[in-house]
């Protein structure tokens, strides 16, 4: 298994994974969207995506966002997604693409690495705990949702 940075040209290969991880989250497939999604957030250097790759074969990705702490005023990264396909869940894919985030995050002088999951996302969570997430208690998140016009 090899985990490495995606490059534009890899946008169409893992666009089928994205595709899943937002059915996942009860979002209507669309394949055609999900490639130009991630093209252009890969185009733009907007995001970071790496990818777990075992034969030839995209097997999982996590992307990261850039962000930063105006109170540290420093970098940190959001980890938005995080997908292994069903099949490869049990080979550490998951496991790696996260060292690998970690690393990454190191390497580029971030304060911290973030992520948010579902509440009955169990087997998310328990991942992330395994690899050194906390769970945050120290502050309250808020979200506000913005209507289309």
């Amino acid at each position: 298994m090899n985990i490495r940075q995606a490059k534009t040209s890899d946008a169409a290969a893992i666009a089928p994974l994205f595709n899943q991880y937002r059915e996942f989250y009860r979002q209507a497939s669309d394949w055609q969207g999900a490639e130009a999604f991630l093209k252009a957030r890969l185009e733009n250097h907007e995001s970071v995506i790496l990818i777990a790759e075992e034969n030839g074969e995209f097997i999982g990705f996590t992307q990261l966002y850039p962000t930063f702490s105006s109170v540290s005023m420093k970098r940190i990264y959001i980890l938005n997604d995080l997908f292994v396909v069903p099949h490869a869940r049990t080979k550490g894919a998951g496991c790696r693409l996260l060292s690998a985030a970690k690393d990454y995050a190191e390497e580029n002088g971030a304060k911290c690495l973030t992520l948010q999951t579902e509440h009955h996302n169990r087997k998310a969570r328990s991942l992330y705990e395994q690899n050194g997430y906390e769970e945050d208690t120290g502050f309250v998140h808020y979200c506000l949702n913005v209507p289309s016009k």
